[in-house]
């Protein structure tokens, strides 16, 4: 769960959302173009600038002519499954992620969009948080706290249906998560999403959990073995110990 800001913010991400930006569809990126004719929205299949035009028409009705320059324009929720369910239906686990966008995250759905032409099946649900004719994208998004009821939350009511497991970025040390971080900086180094403006979020976000974009992006990753720094047995056998030197006779 992410914000989206800048005057331009939620149509740059519904172009990505609905692959009509042109850098995206070239070489050496993660998105397989043969596989785009897959995707698809569980939501009004409209145009990215229709549906941006309609966010700006709500924000209008509300009173709100000139949002904040730095203020949260749109809050997106990304639903990932392991890069192995490629060959099953979809359908099921992303409509239950829709149902539960509409009952636990505030605001105007603005769309939600299926990817299956990247390493993993994903989707896209773009949020605008206009509540009470006011933009509450900080207080709907709130703190870690708040992220991690919502991750608790989704896991009880959608996740664990689907055979699905928790987060497992806690059981890594932080030289693994420095490790998965440095690789899928690296698998995102051609990507056009290092241009974007929204590039120094991206990059904080993957450091500080880099897990789910690794799972996203199909990274393999592997935790290293602890190292054991105590003595060996010959070690302990051939110590003296601790205490007072003894002479012997």
């Amino acid at each position: 769960m992410g914000k989206v800001k800048g005057k331009n913010g939620i149509l740059n991400a519904l172009k990505h959302n609905k692959r009509t930006l042109q850098a995206e569809r070239g070489a050496g990126t993660n998105i397989d173009v043969f596989r785009t004719p897959l995707n698809y929205s569980l939501t009004d299949p409209a145009t990215a600038e229709q549906i941006d035009r309609t966010a700006k028409v709500l924000l209008v009705q509300a009173g709100i002519d000139k949002p904040r320059k730095n203020g949260v324009m749109a809050l997106e929720v990304i639903f990932s499954l392991p890069i192995d369910r490629h060959q099953q239906d979809t359908r099921p686990f992303f409509k239950d992620c829709l149902k539960w966008i509409k009952q636990h995250i505030p605001g105007v759905l603005l769309s939600f969009d299926v990817h299956l032409d990247e390493s993993a099946p994903h989707a896209h649900a773009l949020i605008l948080p206009l509540v009470d004719n006011k933009m509450k994208g900080h207080e709907i998004m709130g703190g870690k706290g708040n992220l991690m009821r919502l991750i608790n939350l989704f896991h009880a009511e959608v996740a664990r249906h689907y055979g699905l497991s928790r987060n497992e970025t806690k059981r890594f040390t932080s030289q693994d998560k420095a490790n998965i971080a440095k690789q899928v900086l690296h698998t995102l180094a051609a990507d056009p999403v290092k241009k974007s403006m929204i590039w120094p979020c991206v990059r904080d976000a993957v450091q500080n959990d880099p897990l789910p974009y690794a799972q996203l992006l199909g990274v393999e990753y592997k935790r290293q073995p602890a190292k054991y720094t105590g003595k060996s047995f010959v070690q302990i056998m051939t110590s003296k110990g601790k205490g007072k030197t003894i002479n012997t006779i």
